[in-house]
């Protein structure tokens, strides 16, 4: 990184450890108007307009001449060791370009999710601009119940920014942005809505009549926990269980086959990217952001059946993903300015690097996957007692029931219970109990027999 920067229309170096950045005031320069333009996104201005000042002056680029970057730069907000907040140049990289295999499974991807919703009746448009021509996907998958598709083919690793923006402006579009990888380590999984797919070939993808979906689907899993569940208990209590009810998105494999007991690995199922994409637009499938635990701003977006959404938003909020808006700026956010001299000379590739101080950590906090909610009580069934105690138990005193009115027994009642079994007045058989006029009966005969 550097302290200065070539400005391609200013024709002069921006020394980004100066408050005034080197300009002084007779030049007719708007200094506060150069500070906005500096961190301005890339994406929002002209690519070449800041560059390396070695490159500037002609002096061939360090960056440029290994190939990884190019000569034009971008400034950020960079803390250094001591935890001061300064203004730093960084290169850019090189334009990604797609190679043959890159570009011929993209082409594939496209055709496959078109022909897969097209067979189910949907409505579906390629490479074409959105209606306000903010957004142009890859596929676009219109709704028929359910949700509008902005479906992104994406096969090499875009850049966090990119997939933010152009998820936003699908977004504002009307449509649900989802990327479609084979790569779980890249920087869109968990900032939009995603598929995983294998690494497949486009032969593969060519001949497929559908894809498996590995990953970015879950379903909601509800159990009560008992000491007899087939299911461990999310808070620790294995043994004896907590008596209440939990829920908890996962995996297909995982709940597929819980009729014959729940194992770690489940069954095969199969999720797949068409029955899933064709049920988010039919309204079987439903988007789902699930936010961190401390940071709402960082969360897990997935794919999930809609009547789980349904029963996962009875029992807790569902929240939109918040925007990337920092708080106010604090002390330790305000930039700091040395005063020195911009270094004129690249030191792309030098050894310059120094841990920065600790800041708090975001978006790693761990996302609320499982809830547990109060299992809804359920009226205590009567039960006979099977010991034989030697104290006699009391005669209940009659109760005559009003014709108008039905009453119900207490038959739970201790004082009901004979020591020893007597004959049924009904059916002569040996019963435990006593009737509401003392004499010895079975509570089914008792009420196949009324008065």
């Amino acid at each position: 990184m550097a302290n200065g920067v070539w400005h391609d229309e200013l024709k002069r170096v921006i020394e980004l450890d100066k408050e005034d950045l080197g300009i002084s005031e007779d030049t007719g320069i708007n200094v506060s108007k150069v500070h906005a333009e500096l961190l301005q996104p890339v994406a929002s201005r002209r690519r070449d307009l800041f560059v390396c000042v070695e490159s500037a002056s002609g002096r061939i680029c360090k960056a440029e001449l290994q190939g990884v970057k190019s000569p034009h730069m971008y400034v950020r907000r960079h803390r250094g060791p001591d935890g001061a907040l300064r203004l730093r140049a960084a290169h850019l990289p090189t334009v990604h370009e797609m190679t043959p295999e890159e570009s011929d499974r993209h082409k594939a991807m496209k055709e496959f999710l078109a022909r897969t919703c097209q067979a189910a009746g949907l409505t579906t448009k390629a490479e074409t601009a959105t209606k306000n021509r903010s957004a142009r996907p890859d596929v676009t998958v219109f709704a028929d119940g359910g949700v509008n598709l902005g479906c992104e083919a994406q096969f090499y690793n875009a850049s966090p920014s990119t997939v933010l923006r152009r998820t936003r402006a699908h977004a504002d579009d009307g449509l649900v942005s989802n990327w479609i990888t084979h790569d779980d380590t890249f920087h869109l999984v968990d900032r939009a809505h995603w598929m995983l797919i294998r690494d497949v070939t486009w032969r593969e993808i060519n001949n497929a009549a559908d894809l498996p979906l590995v990953g970015g689907y879950r379903v909601l899993a509800s159990w009560h926990c008992t000491a007899a569940a087939d299911r461990p208990c999310l808070t620790g209590r294995s043994k004896t269980g907590c008596g209440k009810r939990h829920l908890q998105w996962d995996t297909p494999r995982m709940s597929d086959g819980e009729a014959t007991g729940w194992s770690a690995r489940g069954d095969r199922l199969g999720v797949t990217v068409g029955r899933t994409l064709i049920g988010a637009a039919t309204g079987s499938v439903a988007p789902l952001y699930l936010p961190g635990r401390q940071d709402h701003r960082a969360g897990r977006f997935i794919w999930v059946p809609a009547e789980d959404r349904e029963t996962w938003a009875g029992h807790h909020d569902t929240l939109a993903p918040a925007e990337d808006e920092g708080p106010e700026t604090d002390e330790d956010d305000e930039l700091h300015y040395s005063g020195h001299d911009a270094d004129e000379t690249c030191r792309f590739g030098e050894f310059t690097w120094s841990p920065s101080a600790p800041l708090p950590r975001r978006g790693i906090s761990s996302v609320a996957l499982s809830l547990t909610v109060d299992e809804p009580t359920r009226p205590v069934l009567p039960r006979q007692r099977t010991t034989i105690t030697e104290d006699p138990a009391p005669v209940p005193t009659p109760h005559v029931a009003s014709p108008l009115t039905q009453r119900t027994a207490d038959w739970s009642d201790p004082s009901r219970f004979l020591p020893t079994p007597r004959p049924c007045r009904h059916c002569d058989k040996p019963a435990s109990l006593l009737d509401d006029t003392g004499t010895p009966s079975h509570k089914v005969c008792a009420e196949l027999h009324p008065g």
